[in-house]
Parts: C-alpha cells; sequence; structure tokens
C-alpha cells in the first residue's frame, strides 16, 4: 500500500517522533523529511526501487515525495523522525528536486534522538540537530538529477485518490482528468505502488473503515457506504482479505464499542 500522509504535508514547523519495535510499514509518501535511526537488529529500507539494510548504529535520511516502506526481518528496534522543510530551509531550498547518492549515516550514541523528543527543548535545538544530520548526508553525497514529472504524478494521484476515495473512482476517469493514456496508467500503478489501481484504492477504504470501526458506533452498512463500497459482501470480502479479520472481529479486539444485533448479522 502507498499512503499519501497528506496530514504531515502541509504543517509549519512539523516534527514527529516514533520509537518502534519491528517496524512494518507500507510504502508511503508525503512531502516532509523521515530520518529513520536503527537502534537494534536489522531494518529494511525500501526508498523508490532500491532496498537499503540498516543495523544498529545505522540511519537514513528519506527526502520528501520518495515513496519509501519499512520491514524488519526478524527484529529491530528504531526510532523515526518526521519533520516539515521549513525546519531546515536552506537544506531543503540545496536539494529540492534533486536526489543524493547516499543518504546513509552512522550514530554513536542517543543524545540526538534525546533532543528531538525531548518536549522541553526549545525548537531551535531540535533543528541544530536536524541540520547537523542533514549536513553529514550531504557532505558525503553527489547531488543528482530525478525524474520531476515521476514525482509530480506519484504524488498527484495520491493525493486524488486520498481525497477522494469514498466516491466511486474509475482509473478510466482519472486517466482522463490527468491526460493520460488508460494502458500507461494501469502500468504505471501496479509498476510503482506494487498493486493495480482497484487494490490500491481499497487499502484506502479500509484503513479509513479500521478507524471508523475503532472510534464509531456506526453499523457495518454505515461505515462499508462510507468508506466508499456498493456493498456489505464485498466490503465483508476486502475487509478481511486486507486484514485477516470479519469487521466485527475487527472492532471487538479494538474499540470498546458493542456491535448491534442488525451488525453481527451484516458480519456473517
Amino acid at each position: 500500500m502507498v499512503v499519501y500522509e497528506g496530514h504531515r504535508s502541509v504543517k509549519g514547523e512539523y516534527l514527529y517522533n516514533q520509537v518502534d519495535k519491528n517496524l512494518n510499514f507500507q510504502k508511503h509518501t508525503h512531502c516532509n523529511y523521515e530520518i529513520v535511526f536503527c537502534l537494534g537488529g536489522c531494518l529494511v529500507c525500501e526508498v523508490g526501487n532500491k532496498k537499503h539494510e540498516l543495523h544498529s548504529g545505522e540511519g537514513m535520511l528519506i527526502l520528501p515525495g520518495y515513496i519509501h516502506s519499512f520491514c524488519t526481518p526478524e527484529e529491530s528496534e528504531d526510532y523515526l523522525c518526521v519533520f516539515s522543510t521549513d525546519l531546515v530551509s536552506l537544506f531543503y531550498e540545496k536539494t529540492k528536486m534533486k536526489s543524493l547518492s547516499d543518504t546513509r549515516f552512522s550514530f554513536d550514541n542517543r543524545n540526538d534522538i534525546d533532543i528531538l523528543t525531548d518536549e522541553n527543548r526549545s525548537i531551535f535545538a531540535k533543528q541544530a540537530v536536524l541540520y547537523r544530520l542533514c549536513a553529514a548526508v550531504f557532505e558525503q553525497s553527489e547531488i543528482e538529477k530525478i525524474d520531476e514529472s515521476y514525482f509530480a504524478l506519484t504524488n498527484s494521484l495520491s493525493m486524488y485518490i486520498q481525497n477522494n476515495f469514498t466516491k466511486k473512482l474509475r482509473l478510466q476517469d482519472i486517466a482522463k482528468q490527468f491526460g493520460y493514456d488508460y494502458s500507461y496508467l494501469s502500468s504505471f500503478f501496479n509498476k510503482n505502488f506494487d498493486m493495480d489501481f482497484a487494490s490500491f484504492v481499497n487499502k484506502y477504504r479500509i484503513q479509513f473503515a479500521c478507524e471508523l470501526l475503532k472510534d464509531t458506533n456506526d453499523d457495518v452498512t454505515q461505515i462499508a457506504m462510507k468508506c466508499g463500497f456498493s456493498t456489505i459482501r464485498n466490503f465483508n470480502r476486502v475487509f478481511k482479505n486486507e486484514t485477516g479479520q470479519t469487521p466485527k472481529a475487527y472492532r471487538k479486539l479494538n474499540s470498546s464499542n458493542s456491535p448491534s444485533d442488525s451488525e453481527q448479522r451484516e458480519d456473517k
């Protein structure tokens, strides 16, 4: 799945921290920088079409607009930091719409992580850490040109589907709207997103359905319709394929909401 994280693409002075174990995260893209530290074990980062193994003491900077994912083959301990481009504006101006040949780096201790995660530290202290990490990557890399049309199309498609997945979507209509041949766009999805268009849209719908199952008392039929599914049968089938559970079972494990009698019937 490629998730376009729009909520992480428009905020100024945005800084998000996450400490994780056995990190696995599907393909996603956003307009911010992302730094990942491997604190233990092994973490595989796929950026574009390249896979990179990070071991304890290694980190990686991921530039804005790149499709990327994380996978733990066995076990890992990891730290993620997502931050907006304005926090390192000089670095961004120098590297925007470009690629760097080597964005990996090594670290000896967790002092940088402690500063970035400390709510009592000023934004300036955190910017200093981010600039230092970006500088380390910049000084060891060559600046390379990129295919700007690839980034433009990838992000435009992801954003459009994120904003419209609850509606009826057809690839034929999107191809016409974006001015592309249907066959080309179909091939583009399969090549860059590792799935066909219908599966791509359903990923968004199921992600939204999971949120509604956890956070609302809506019955399954209401949720299916809100997420863009035309029938409850299709919703149940796709949901189970994606999560390994029925909607009712998922809600029971992830929410205190009690399913209604009608919901119990719908889930069968």
